[in-house]
């Protein structure tokens, strides 16, 4: 395992000896910039990073913002006490809630049953006071949520320094950077290290996926 970046880089510089850094074919900010795009694309594909957050509710509130760092969302948890967890909300759409109760924004309880996302997953708010990224919508809302919190498991992308197998960075980062730096001078070499890329991911999903998610769209496999 080493950091992602630093990891994948290293394993670059020995296939382009003396050609990445300052005043070379490839500047280091470039090329850390293709394997976080490389990263967060076999994040996505392969469900590679798990998540939580934990967030604490609110009296009379339906909507809490999410993390932007997810791309999905696996399951959320009810803790009516800040402690342990207390039962699994079921996913729902806005319909089946209507279904549910025509005056369900207005009900009330001591406990939520039901969750469902306001919009996907991984939008940022455009500021801290914006309220506009990634929401959740719980029902019902809590009349005294005291110290009751809900726990949001996920996938999400990591960051830079996020610690990944060397065969992630092996069987897919180094191919997708490498596409991505042939592009231009060899397309055939790119579309070839492009192969090895999609190769790798199909692999690694094999290892990571989360053949069981129940979410909004997809259901329950």
């Amino acid at each position: 395992m080493s950091a992602v970046v630093a990891g994948t880089k290293a394993k670059l510089q020995d296939l382009l000896p003396g050609r990445i850094g300052d005043n070379k074919a490839f500047s280091d900010s470039y090329v850390e910039s293709l394997i976080m795009a490389g990263f967060n694309d076999v994040a996505e594909r392969c469900e590679l990073v798990r998540a939580t957050e934990t967030i604490s509710m609110l009296d009379d509130t339906l909507v809490y913002d999410l993390d932007s760092s997810f791309i999905n969302i696996t399951s959320v948890a009810f803790l009516p006490d800040g402690g342990d967890e207390d039962g699994i909300l079921t996913v729902a759409t806005l319909d089946d809630l209507d279904r549910k109760s025509r005056k369900w924004r207005d009900d009330r309880g001591t406990r939520p049953e039901y969750y469902t996302l306001l919009s996907a997953p991984g939008i940022p708010e455009t500021s801290t006071d914006a309220a506009d990224g990634s929401q959740i919508l719980v029902y019902r809302a809590l009349s005294d949520a005291t110290d009751a919190e809900l726990r949001i498991y996920g996938v999400a992308v990591g960051g830079s320094t996020t610690n990944t197998s060397e065969d992630i960075q092996r069987m897919c980062l180094v191919p997708y950077t490498m596409a991505q730096l042939k592009a231009i001078a060899d397309p055939r070499s790119a579309h070839g290290h492009y192969d090895k890329f999609l190769e790798g991911c199909e692999k690694v999903r094999a290892r990571y996926g989360h053949k069981y998610t129940e979410t909004i769209g997809r259901g329950a496999c």
